[in-house]
Formats: structure tokens, sequence, C-alpha cells
């Protein structure tokens, strides 16, 4: 059932010249035509409520905005009031939030979407980052929300789940179909992802009303999709954190694309009403309502379950470690980062990719231990301890440099680099066949010093890096970067001091 474009106003009625008013008269009969036709028609209506890269934040957020409470608590107000909602999910679920959901390997978030009640979902890249086992894992913690996903599929080609699910929506029957963003890795690659939900929405389209996709991917690729697609009527996006205001209209088909931004800031609600006779889309009104403390109820009883769990997995994370009124950016908080794995660690040389590190940047007022873990937390949980040269160090920030990674920030040194052309200039305070010891979050390690490795050794001549040609061995340390970070600032701040000379001397460290 192709959907139909829609006009948000009759002011939009265009004017063309000397001869507008009968431009505007026809329009205003055309108008009136198409308000008897709905007032004539079997009518009827569904409202999709919608979110999007939820990323494991489940508490009420710092600024006074978002948080599993109050989307639970903004759901839950729609579904009293109206008997035709229904409620999606486009995938990231996990990841990128809490301590808690961390501590839980984010299954914490999935039964919180149960306890909401989603209806269904797609699964995100990022909920697939824990393997398929824990995948399903996710699917039945958020009973009785449904997974769904065309794009997964076994090595005999049956899909891992369901692939969509028909919905019977105060009398409007609605099929969702959900999507994973394809990738080389895993499932279906994009054409014959295409081709799966075409053929798919094309089997239900006898059955249903309304055909929605749930789409883990962009609001572009969305649109390709449903040139691809054209049967279905509307697509819930995500994976880019767009926060689009109002619908995506697709010029070609007239599908619907909307995306609720991420971190459980907005819920997206679609309101549409449907000719169920002709099975076409007569008017959609589309917004993202933002999670406002101040003005969306809170489920207390989320609240209290989420806090109840807290306390009792991760009862470090309301501890105060100090305040700040200064937004830092994310070269920053790695500098600060890196200092404070040195100092924890007792080693002489530290690092802290920024780019690949840090996701989230501290909130301006009190800060707690989960304030500390969302910059860099998940990412440098575990940190490795090597020893390199000064030759070796100099090497890496060379790379870095040369290649499309983020510059890495460091501590236990002084440095300056001179971008020139293809050639950079680096200059240390390092001894260069000192060995020295060397800390950093095993993620780093992992995909930038050993991949630049790897390049070094595959093309020399275009590196030219003086990195070891055998991979040095590792150990692992207990430090972690919420460890080590928290330690830092309570030594220095205790629970009243600000942080933005603590960081700008850190920063201060690094420079020659």
């Amino acid at each position: 059932m192709p959907a139909i474009p829609y006009s948000k106003s009759l002011e939009s009625a265009p004017h063309c010249g000397r001869f507008g008013w009968v431009n505007r008269l026809l329009f205003g009969i055309l108008a009136s035509l198409f308000l008897h036709l709905i007032g004539s028609a079997r009518t009827d209506t569904v409202v999709i409520l919608h979110t999007n890269d939820i990323h494991a934040h489940l508490r009420a957020d710092y600024d006074g905005n978002g948080g599993l409470p109050f989307v639970s608590g903004y759901i839950r107000q729609q579904r009293a009031e109206r008997p035709d909602v229904l409620v999606l999910d486009a995938g990231d679920v996990a990841e990128k939030g809490d301590l808690v959901a961390f501590a839980t390997d984010c299954e914490l978030v999935y039964e919180a979407m149960g306890r909401i009640g989603f209806d269904a979902g797609a699964p995100g890249n990022h909920d697939h980052d824990f393997g398929l086992p824990q995948l399903h894992r996710f699917a039945a913690l958020a009973d009785p929300m449904q997974m769904l996903c065309i794009n997964l599929v076994k090595e005999n080609g049956e899909p891992e789940f369901a692939v969509s699910s028909v919905f019977e929506v105060d009398g409007v029957r609605v099929g969702v179909i959900g999507m994973i963003v394809p990738r080389d890795e895993y499932g279906l690659d994009r054409e014959a992802t295409a081709l799966a939900m075409a053929r798919e929405a094309e089997r239900l389209d006898p059955e249903v009303d309304l055909t929605v996709a749930v789409c883990h991917d962009s609001s572009k690729r969305c649109a390709d999709l449903s040139r691809a697609a054209p049967l279905i009527d509307v697509f819930i996006s995500g994976h880019s954190h767009e926060v689009l205001t109002e619908a995506v209209v697709v010029p070609e088909t007239g599908a619907l694309i909307v995306q609720a931004g991420s971190y459980a800031e907005y819920v997206g609600r679609l309101e549409l009403t449907i000719d169920l006779e002709n099975e076409t889309i007569l008017n959609a009104e589309s917004e993202l309502v933002p999670m406002r403390h101040d003005s969306i109820p809170c489920d207390i009883a989320m609240l209290e379950w989420i806090r109840e769990r807290e306390r009792e997995l991760t009862p470090e994370a309301g501890r105060l470690v100090g305040w700040t009124d200064t937004v830092f950016d994310y070269r920053q908080l790695a500098n600060l980062g890196a200092a404070a794995l040195r100092e924890f660690t007792g080693t002489e040389v530290a690092f802290c990719a920024p780019g690949q590190i840090i996701r989230a940047t501290l909130p301006i007022g009190l800060i707690d231990v989960n304030a500390v873990f969302r910059t860099g937390g998940e990412r440098a949980h575990r940190v490795i301890e090597t020893r390199l040269t000064g030759s070796e160090i100099e090497a890496y920030l060379l790379g870095m440099e040369k290649s499309d990674y983020y510059q890495t920030s460091w501590s236990g040194f002084r440095a300056s680099i001179d971008p020139v052309g293809e050639d950079p200039v680096i200059r240390t305070s390092l001894e260069a066949d000192r060995i020295y010891r060397v800390v950093m979050p095993e993620k780093e390690w992992n995909t930038r010093f050993l991949r630049l490795m790897d390049r070094a050794r595959k093309d020399p001549e275009k590196w030219n890096l003086a990195l070891p040609k055998i991979t040095p061995e590792v150990s692992n340390t207990e430090a972690s970067f919420t460890e080590s970070v928290t330690d830092y600032l309570e030594t220095r701040l205790g629970n009243t001091g600000s942080l933005a000379a603590i960081i700008d001397e850190a920063t201060a460290r690094t420079k020659l």
C-alpha cells in the first residue's frame, strides 16, 4: 500500500501571478473534496510512538531531559489516553550509556524495554556486537517486545529472528518488518536486504492496512529502500542519530521516514489517518516529543527499579566526585584520561585516544562516578601495559597523524606536532633509545597501534614508521578508565572543587 504525500496546511497552496485567485479557488475546491472524501471513506487512526539509539541511557539524564523513566511515563500516558497506539524501536538499545547497564552486559536495558511495553523492535549493530547468543537473550528479556530482523540469517539462509509481525491496532492491521544496518561481516548485503524487504512487503500487502519498516539505518538509506520496496508506507529509522522534527517524504513513493535522535532524549510521535478501503494514508502528523523532566510524567516504578538495581550492582555509580561549570571537549577529557591512567598504574607514559575512547562529555554541575563512566569508561574498561622505546612512541604519534585516525592524547612526555603536508614533523621530550613502560586502553592498542603496525609492515615505503617489527608483549593491568579518573579527581578536588584547572594542567603538561 503506497503512502501518499500530504500537505501540512492549506496555507501552503501555490500562487501564480495574476491567476493566483484561480489557483486558490481550485485548491479550495480540491481541499474541500479531499476533506469530503475523508469524511465519507471508512477511516481509522494509528499513533506510532518510536525511539531509536537509546544506547543504555537508563537513568534520568543530568540535563533535565531524557532517560527511560520519562520515556516510559510518556508512553503510558499516551496509551491511557487512546487505544490506537503502537510502540516501536529502531535498534541500538545497548552500549554507550550508564554504568549499571554495562555491569549487566546491557541486559538490564532490554528488560526495561519489556517493562515499558514496546511492541516490536529491530536490532542495531551495537546490540549485535554482543554476539548472536546474547542477542537472542536480549530478545527474551525484552518480552513482550518482538525482535524482528529480515537480514540476519543463518548459514542455511533461514532468518535468526522473525522477519515481520502483524499487529491489530484498534481495528487497523499494521505489518511491521525489522532490519539491521547491512554489514559485510554479517547477514545479507544491501542489495539482498532491499530485495527481501520488497518481497516481504508484497507478501504482507493482502493482510494489512499499513506496512511499517523498523530499520536500523539512516534516513537516506531508508529512502533508497523505499524506492526498492515501494509497498512500505513508513520507515522508523535509526543508526544515524538524526533529530527529524517532522517526517521526511520520499518523492518517488510517498513513504514517510521518521527518526527520534538518540539517548532517550525524544520519543517520536506519528499519527496517521488511514483509508481502510483504499489502503492509503490520508493524513500524517509527526513530531518529536522532548523527554523534558519538567513536562513529561515520570514512571516512578521504573525510576525506583533502576535505582534499586544500581544500588545492588554498582553502588559506586551515584557517588559524587566533584562539579564543573565548564563544557569540556573530547580532547580535554582524553588528556585527563591519559594523566589519570599513568598516575594510577605508576607507569611512565599513557595514551587515551579521544576519537576512539571518549563517547560523551561531562555534564554541567555535580559529577558522579556514572558521569565519569559515560565519558570513556566503557571503551577503556580494560587497560594494557607494554614496553616501547622513545622512537617507537614517536612513530605511533607520527602514524596517527599520517592516518585517517584522530590523533591520540598522551601523558608522561611533551610533544609538538607540525602537520606539514604528507610528512608531519614530531618533536618530543622522549629519549629515542630508552625503553618506557606504557599503558593504554586495550581497545586503542588493538584498533590503533596494532593496525598502524600492520599498515607499516604491508607498505613500509608509504608509511616509513619506526614501529616495532614484532608485536610487543602486553600484560593486563588492574586499572580501568573510570576508577583511574575518579581517583585522580577525588585526590585533587574533594566534592566541591572545579575540574577546569585540573584538566588545563593535564593538557599543559603534554605540550613541548
